[in-house]
């Protein structure tokens, strides 16, 4: 760990996985590469987040699988 990965790396080695990174390059919302600290599962990412929010590392799934994350907006649905 602690090595700079492109994007594609981390989804070719690590798929439907967790990666926790600092240091991101980015263009746009895209990630280009970044320092990698852990890999972790949909199991594990909760609580390791949890116990690292004010490190500064940012948590992407590097492929698409259950929804995660936080809402924080109002939302108002209206049945007719």
């Amino acid at each position: 760990m602690n090595e700079r990965m492109t994007w594609d790396q981390l989804v070719s080695l690590y798929p439907d996985r967790w990666v926790v990174l600092k240091d991101t390059e980015k263009e746009g919302p895209d990630i280009i590469s970044g320092i990698l600290i852990a890999v972790k599962t949909d199991e594990e990412i909760i609580e390791f987040e949890n116990s690292h929010l004010r490190e500064g590392y940012e948590f992407w799934r590097t492929t698409e699988g259950d929804f995660y994350g936080i809402v924080d907006l109002d939302i108002n649905i209206a049945v007719n």
